[in-house]
């Protein structure tokens, strides 16, 4: 398998969440289409064309592309003078780069949802603000206290001293922690930053060819692939659909 390079068809996810598909054209072109960018874990549609070559038993998508990172948050503290309460700001802000790695637009945006705590990260400490309440159903888990708002910003009570802000939220892709190192600051910016290339989001990707009709496509920090997985979307089975040769 690894000596024919022609790769030919659709592969696409028989059972998984969500769908997507990967179509390796015989001129060592694809395109790539999904309901969830690659990069992020967001809702939208994508769609991208791009390079693949093969290497071994694994297919690369835009070999050629260097690797970016495409998730990136920092914290801005400031005084404002107000000792009893703190402000809180949260941006999920969207960076456009050509494909010089030139900055061209941003967008500012609210969060959709996200969990914060003060110095700890433990239950009684989350508050949580949405746009809108969350569902309560079997499947929600443990839902803290919520504010809903339409504004960047929340203003709360300032108690003890806060020596760091942990924030959560699909933007972010996870918990992160946030030091503070001003004392004297009541006003917390947390920026979160999502970073499109006009060059490509798929740089680099690798897809295990398991035979001639599948390939994995969730590829793990050690190298290896997850497999037999229909749940994970992405790390689902793909399973060819438009016969070609491998």
């Amino acid at each position: 398998m690894a000596q024919n390079k022609n790769i030919a068809g659709t592969f696409t996810t028989k059972f998984g969440y969500p769908s997507f598909s990967v179509t390796f054209n015989s001129d060592s072109t694809f395109e790539y289409i999904s309901n969830e960018p690659p990069t992020f874990y967001r809702w939208e549609h994508f769609s991208e064309k791009g390079k693949w070559t093969v290497s071994g038993d694994t297919a690369i998508l835009n070999p050629h592309l260097s690797r970016k990172t495409f998730v990136e948050s920092d914290l801005k503290e400031e005084e404002n003078g107000d000792d009893k309460n703190l402000l809180l700001t949260f941006n999920h802000v969207k960076r456009y780069f050509d494909a010089n790695g030139n900055l061209v637009k941003t967008d500012t945006l609210q969060i959709d949802r996200l969990d914060y705590a003060l110095n700890e990260w433990k239950r009684k400490n989350i508050t949580r603000v949405a746009l809108q309440k969350t569902t309560r159903c079997a499947f929600a888990g443990y839902i803290p206290k919520e504010i809903i708002t339409n504004k960047r910003s929340v203003s709360v009570p300032r108690k003890d001293l806060p020596k760091s802000i942990f924030v959560g939220c699909y933007e972010l892709q996870g918990t992160k922690e946030f030091a503070i190192k001003n004392p004297k600051a009541s006003h917390f910016t947390v920026n979160v930053y999502s970073n499109y290339y006009q060059d490509g989001q798929i740089r680099q990707v690798k897809f295990l060819i398991r035979n001639d009709h599948m390939i994995y496509t969730k590829q793990k920090t050690n190298g290896e692939f997850e497999k037999d997985n229909i749940w994970k979307g992405p790390a689902a089975k793909l399973i060819q659909t438009d016969p070609g040769s491998l």
